[in-house]
This record gives structure tokens, sequence and C-alpha cells, in this order.
């Protein structure tokens, strides 16, 4: 096969090359296929540990051949960091440039390519590596090779930049500028007012399964389980699985949604239902010999999203679609949105923050290709269980996953208090208390940052009933644990905008914050008056009060 040459190139253009290249072969590559000839199948990669001496701006350029079969060519992944970052198809037999540049960290990364075939040809050889070659942008810029042990050894290092990179977006993505104007009861502005502005409720869905409700054979318990779900989150995942919640065909448990929506909406509680379809065996009714024939899912789908439509905003409606393999989303997805054309519809799936998914990712650029209705992209985060996803990479794979357009929520994270060994981060040690505290605290600030999430749920909220051992944010005896502790401060505190102070001579008070429903009110010269409002990213952001 004769090589083509490619040209990676990742982000915008940059100032022409003057720095000395690095570059490998498949021979002398550090990560390759076992014997590998520079020949990659699917999944398959060549990557080298590189030390980068300063950030800034690195081009990577790869020369390898692709071999199309029929009119599907195969697709070249840059990896950095074991991660894939960005997704090009080639598209010629013949010698063609593709351009790529990419900003990166002063670190040592992973920098390589990964062959990304469909689905059914993840075998066949797609294409032959010649050498990878990575180049700084200006003379001040350096790269060298550096090893698996001090790749391992920088990978806090590497976490670090990434919650500093987070924390520095934040305000963009999570905070707008405003301007309240109070008035006299002349219509004129008034000077040295004194204003309140509170926050009453955040635009960014933050939340958890709500399971356990009602589950405890103590008052006392279900009482602290409702009191402390409300006093964090916004935002409950109601279940129906259909084995649970349909165990007598034509006798669905409606009276349990209709307690919990009642509870959420007192509350200012947002609902997701999960999950109507599901080929697990949680998904499969007792009363049938595996999953219902469509007419049946169809039925149960527009029965439950018309019966409840305009209460539970958001729905999974197919489980899993890729792991658990057996329905198609397509016909759902629709039966779902002309039943509630208002809901919108998350594509649930884990492995995403291990690996990457490619196959789950292709199977959205699919999905969105064929016109298959769908809102966000849902993001487990929780297995391999025990594992602390690197946080430079959840923050890669945010920004690859937003690449396709929908918005993303993070639908089931679980860190533990389990005792068992923290995997992927050798520095974190143990799952203990302390460590669940730590690690969902800094998951939270990398995934609340950035721009294309749109919620963040917990997966369990309480160790009692958890699917995984010590997964809950508060103790069986539904006391809360320090990660409670910390999530309340950042979410009802830290990213929670309150202050008092007066208007200036214009009458107005210019203030910044986050974005969500807001009280205020003002006193002057013996007049009070109080409203409310909205602060949006994209708004204008200017309100008027009146004194009365």
């Amino acid at each position: 096969m004769r090589p083509v040459r490619v040209l990676i190139v990742l982000a915008a253009a940059c100032a022409a090359i003057d720095a000395v290249a690095l570059t490998f072969t498949p021979a002398d590559a550090a990560i390759k296929p076992l014997g590998s000839d520079g020949a990659l199948r699917g999944g398959d990669a060549i990557a080298e540990f590189v030390r980068v001496s300063e950030a800034g701006d690195y081009r990577v350029t790869a020369r390898c051949g692709a071999v199309p079969r029929g009119e599907a060519w195969p697709r070249i992944v840059l990896s950095i960091d074991r991660t894939p970052w960005r997704i090009v198809a080639a598209d010629s037999a013949d010698a063609k440039e593709y351009a790529f540049d990419i900003t990166l960290t002063a670190a040592v990364h992973t920098v390589g390519v990964q062959a990304l075939p469909d689905e059914d040809r993840a075998k066949e050889t797609l294409l032959a590596v010649e050498s990878v070659t990575i180049e700084p942008f200006g003379d001040a810029l350096e790269v060298e090779r550096a090893t698996v042990t001090a790749w391992n050894q920088d990978a806090q290092t590497r976490e670090r930049l990434a919650l500093e990179q987070s924390e520095a977006v934040l305000r963009r993505t999570r905070i707008s500028p405003a301007v309240v104007t109070v008035l006299d009861p002349k219509g004129n502005p008034a000077p040295d007012a004194t204003v309140w502005i509170e926050q009453t409720a955040l635009a960014f869905l933050f939340g958890g399964n709500i399971c356990g409700w009602e589950q405890f054979p103590e008052h006392r318990l279900n009482q602290a389980y409702k009191d402390r779900f409300a006093a964090l989150f916004n935002y409950a995942t109601l279940p129906f699985y259909w084995m649970l919640y349909e165990p007598e065909r034509g006798k669905p448990n409606y009276a349990l949604t209709e307690a919990i929506l009642a509870w959420c909406a007192e509350r200012g509680i947002q609902a997701k239902g999960h999950t109507l379809l599901w080929t697990h065996e949680v998904g499969i009714p007792p009363w049938s010999q595996g999953l219902p024939p469509e007419d049946v899912q169809r039925g149960r789908v527009e029965d439950l999203m018309r019966r409840f439509a305009g209460r539970i905003p958001y729905w999974e409606v197919v489980n899993e679609p890729v792991n658990a393999p057996g329905l198609d989303i397509a016909a759902p997805h629709a039966w779902a949105r002309a039943a509630d054309p208002t809901a919108k519809i998350v594509v649930n799936e884990y492995g995403i923050f291990y690996e990457g998914h490619p196959a789950f990712y292709r199977f959205l650029e699919d999905a969105i290709k064929k016109g298959v209705p769908f809102d966000a992209v849902g993001i487990q985060a929780h297995a391999p269980l025990h594992m602390a996803f690197p946080l430079d990479r959840v923050r890669a794979l945010l920004d690859l996953y937003a690449g396709l357009g929908k918005e993303i929520h993070i639908t089931e994270f679980t860190p533990t208090s389990s005792g068992r060994k923290v995997l992927g981060a050798p520095w974190r040690d143990a799952w203990d208390e302390a460590q669940q505290a730590e690690y969902a605290e800094q998951f939270y600030r990398v995934c609340f940052a950035h721009p294309a999430v749109a919620a963040i749920s917990w997966w369990d909220f309480c160790d009692v009933g958890a699917w995984a051992e010590g997964g809950g944010l508060l103790r069986a005896d539904c006391t809360p644990k320090p990660a409670y502790d910390r999530l309340r401060r950042l979410i009802r505190e830290e990213w929670w905008t309150r202050l008092e102070t007066a208007t200036d001579g214009q009458g107005q008070v210019a203030f910044e914050g986050f974005h969500g429903a807001y009280k205020v009110r003002a006193r002057y010269a013996g007049h009070v008056a109080e409203d409310t409002f909205h602060l949006a990213r994209d708004g204008e952001n200017r309100f008027v009060l009146r004194l009365q």
C-alpha cells in the first residue's frame, strides 16, 4: 500500500514553525501495537512520551497511508495523553494534508495517532503510519522524548493544570454582567438607594437520582433524606425501570411518580425520567419473555411522556444503547418527540471518561446524520468503578463530545468512600470519605466550568441501596459525608450570588452574577420595592425596579 501523507492540525492556525521538531516512527515509538510495523487497525495507536518545557502551540504531523472500504474512509484520531482529542476522516488515497494545531501544557504528555474504523471493520488494517512529528511554534518552545515513568509522575501536574484552566474559563461560562436600575415613585433615578440582590435558583442543573424516596423504615430517616436532597440539588432523576415500575401488566406505579413530582415542584426541583427502555434485566417487566414487542414499547413511551408532559422536562428514553445493544433509538426517540415535543431527550452511556468510547461517538454522529431527535449527550462517570478519571482527560473529552453540537449532561457520577484502592491516580491512595470529597469537588469544578455541560447528577444520594458500596453523599443514617458538605459550599455558596450595596448617582447597581433566578429588593427615602429577574448567559441583563 502506498503511504499517504496526512498532516493533522488542531484549532486555529498559528505563526510559521521555527523550532526543531521531534519525530518518531513505528520502529522506535514507545506506545504501539505489539510487533507493529506501523499498520493500525481499529483502536490501535502509535504514540510517544513527550516532555513539553513550556505551555504553547504545537503541530502534530502524521505521515500515513489510508485504505478506504467502499465509500467509507477510516478516521484518524489525534491522541493526547491516551485520550482522543480530535477526529478527522481521510478522504484521498493520494497524498493530502489535514490541518490540526494544538495547545499543550508544560508537562509530560503522550502524543500520537489512532485508527478509528467503522465498527464492523475493527480488525482490518486501515492506516499504515510512517512517522509522527511534533513541532513547536516559536523559538522559546521545546519538546523532547520522555519516559512512561515521567508521564506517570506528571499525572498530578496535568490534573492541576486542568483545574487551573477550568477556573480561568469559569467566569466566562457561568457568570455574566448585569445592571439593576432603581427608580423613585416619580420614575427618576434613585441615587444611594440600599439594594439587596440574592440568587434564588441556579440555571445549571445540579442533581442526583431520588431512588431512595420513602425507602427507609423510619420517618426521621426519610425526612432527613428529603431535607438534605432539597438543600443541595435543583434536579432529580426519577426511576422508571420497567421491572419495578410495572410489575403487573397494565398497573404502572404512577402514584410514586406523582408524589415525587409534587414534592419537587414545591421546591423548584426539575425532574428527569430514567429510563423508559433498556435491554438490561431491570428494564424488562417480569410479565414479558424478554423485552416486550415494539407496539408495547411504544405504548409505554407515549403513555408516560404524555402523562407527565410539562412536569418531567428531561428523559432518558433508551438507556445505554451501545453498551447494552438491542434497541435502535430512532423509533423510540421519534415516539417520545411526538408525545412531548417540549421534552429534552438525553442519550445516556458509560465508558466515555475511561477511554473516550469511540463507538459511542460514532453512534451519536450517525444518529445526528440520520436526524434522530435528541438534545443532550449523557455521560456517565462511574465505570470502571473505583477509577478517579484524570481531570485533564475529563476536560479533553468534554471538548471532544461538545463538537457534536449538543449540550452535555454528566448523568451518573459515583466516587465512593468504600476503602477500595483508587484506580488511575496512585497519589490518591484509597477511596475514603476525605478522598471522595476531594475528588468530587475537583471533578465538579472541571465540569461546571465547561460551556457545553448543562447538568451534573450524583449516583446514588445515600449509601443505603446504592449500587456501589459507599457511593452515597449521605451515610446509612442519612448524615452528610464531607463530600456533601464540600458540594453544598460550592453550589450554594461559592457559585451563588448575593450582595448588599447602594446605587450610584444614576440609580444603578452594576454587578456580575451566576446565571439563574434572582430576587431584588430596594429601599429609598422610606419607599420599598421588590421584584424578581433572570440573569442569562446570552441576555442583555438590564433590569428596572420602581419604588412604590
